[in-house]
């Protein structure tokens, strides 16, 4: 599907083809919009559209309620900026009209949405008007009235995609999902027979939204969010199962609000210039395939466009790409911020099996897990690349695996990225190349490790737990009080003498430090100078740092992700 952007790059060619070809003969003015419809919230905030032309423009809106920028635009392919006032009643709409001559013009239609907030109740097979558990309408019916900040209460059950994403394509089964278009909140893990007042128990009440279908096609994305960002608001999830997604044929864009939403990118969840909140939220069991056009990446969670994901008590497990790079999460020039979540056994047939960062990505983990995952490339566990950046505190990443002697088991750097490990445990993790804990390789990657163990990893006989190709080895990387293989550093950041590590002795099952004289027993750090560290970094970092993943307060000098 070729998208707007796809025609207004075609008409600027023409453009200049056309003033080359008629020289002499007249001069005809042309002008492209990008849009002719644009839907915001119903709150004070700034909006875009792009428009083309070969002669100066002259901007206009009919209502006063919609401000532009600027009333007059020069030649060429520019964005007409405009900001909507806050609306406290129904939907209204205005026009704004680009102008070039009295005869040429193009036109866009502002769709504010209602300032009324309004609550849904919903079921799989609902069919009243969703004012209540007793009259529960479908989830589709449900977001066509809602309204920013409206909610949404999901009954258990299995949900499935029903209606087409906006500007997709009717006859493509594919193009169905979940698409949750303005900043409100969807609820799942109510009972059947729940009653106004009752409370969601997503454990019990399991409330799935599965992208496959009846005919046996699959949906590109289960879940799309296109909703734009607006001040004081997101979209937030929370008691959900995401599952059945197939994100192929990735050479074809949708395009919504200005971006591009790849149906090869995101089996599970696409996240396109939002801001998202995720709770209780399990996206699992969704794949990235060839069984459309080119295969696709990110078969779990692909978020893009300056998007910013919070995950809470949430997991992206066992999805699987079996042709391409990104088996778990994929964050592309968007953040992501977790706690007490996990990114467990996914599996790519490529690069990050786990989590990946790139480009311009920034990752945060909290008493997270990355886990059991596995590739065929570089970044088994989590993969940073090109100027992207991460912290974890209080991590474990175990198990990973790749096939490739490329490098990088757990944790892996590429082009310019630097990631702070604290209080983290990093073992168990296997490659048949250099560096299964973490790997430094290709521009300048910075690594600092406070706190942790990385240790007990399998890699290549030349190598060790933490290592770098040659064009990183003279990039000291800054470790203290940390046990890194064999060796013990202090918190001056120098190896300590007379100190050894042995995992296969000092490491339990679980990954705890056990044993007599253990040195990630005693030459850690405690709460207080956790905190410390803590405050250097901006924002500074949250106070789940003076506890360890379970919780429990860092009073002892204890090393890794676990102390009991």
């Amino acid at each position: 599907m070729k998208s707007i952007y796809s025609h207004l790059l075609i008409m600027m060619v023409l453009f200049g083809f056309s003033a080359c070809k008629k020289d002499k003969e007249s001069f005809e003015e042309k002008l492209m919009a990008g849009t002719e419809l644009m839907e915001v919230g119903s709150k004070t905030g700034k909006y875009q559209f792009d428009v083309l032309s070969n002669a100066n423009m002259m901007l206009e809106s009919d209502v006063a309620w919609i401000v532009l920028d600027t009333t007059e635009l020069e030649k060429g392919k520019r964005k007409v900026v405009f900001e909507v006032q806050a609306n406290e009643d129904d939907e209204r709409s205005g026009i704004i009209t680009v102008r070039i001559n009295n005869e040429l013009s193009k036109q866009v239609l502002v769709s504010q949405e209602s300032g009324k907030v309004p609550v849904f109740f919903v079921s799989p097979t609902g069919t009243g008007d969703g004012s209540s558990w007793e009259s529960p309408s479908t989830f589709h019916a449900a977001m066509e009235k809602a309204t920013t900040g409206s909610t949404i209460y999901m009954m258990e059950g299995t949900y499935m995609p029903a209606k087409t994403i906006r500007n997709g394509e009717s006859a493509e089964e594919s193009d169905k999902t979940f698409e949750i278009n303005k900043n409100i909140s969807v609820i799942g893990g109510f009972s059947k027979d729940a009653s106004i007042g009752a409370k969601p128990n997503a454990a019990m009440y399991k409330t799935i939204l599965d992208g496959r279908f009846a005919s046996g096609k699959q949906a590109f994305h289960t879940v799309t969010v296109t909703a734009a960002k607006e001040a004081g608001s997101q979209v937030y999830i929370e008691g959900l199962v995401i599952t059945g997604g197939n994100a192929t044929d990735r050479s074809t864009n949708i395009s919504i609000n200005g971006l591009n939403f790849s149906r090869g990118q995101g089996g599970g969840m696409a996240i396109g210039g939002s801001q998202v909140h995720l709770k209780n939220v399990e996206i699992i069991e969704n794949k990235a395939t060839a069984d459309k056009g080119t295969v696709g990446f990110a078969a779990g969670m692909y978020a893009f466009g300056s998007a910013n994901v919070i995950m809470e008590n949430s997991k992206v497990n066992n999805n699987t790409n079996a042709g391409n790079n990104g088996g778990g999460v994929w964050m592309h020039t968007s953040n992501l911020t977790a706690y007490h979540s996990q990114f467990n056994e996914n599996s790519a047939r490529g690069t990050a099996g786990g989590v990946h960062g790139y480009p311009n990505a920034k990752i945060i983990l909290y008493n997270s897990e990355v886990s059991q995952n596995s590739n065929t490339s570089y970044g088994a566990g989590l993969y940073l690349r090109e100027k992207s950046t991460g912290i974890l505190v209080n991590c474990l990443l175990v198990g990973n695996k790749s096939t490739s002697k490329n490098g990088g088991g757990a944790v892996m750097l590429y082009d310019d990225c630097k990631i702070d490990i604290i209080s983290s445990t990093i073992s168990g993790n296997e490659i048949p190349g250099p560096g299964a804990g973490v790997y430094r390789r290709s521009k300048v990657n910075n690594l600092t490790i406070i706190n942790s163990i990385i240790s007990g990893n399998k890699q290549d006989a030349n190598s060790t737990d933490v290592d770098a190709y040659t064009d990183n080895a003279g990039i000291i990387p800054v470790i203290k009080s940390s046990a890194i293989a064999g060796q013990v550093y202090s918190e001056g950041g120098s190896v300590a003498s007379g100190l050894s590590f042995n995992p296969a002795t000092m490491l339990s099952a679980q990954y705890l430090p056990i044993g007599a004289n253990n040195p990630a027993l005693t030459h850690g750090l405690n709460a207080s100078s956790l905190i410390t560290i803590g405050q250097t970094y901006s924002p500074v970092l949250e106070e789940h740092i003076k506890a360890d993943k379970n919780g429990n307060e860092r009073t002892d000098k204890i090393m890794g992700a676990l102390i009991k």
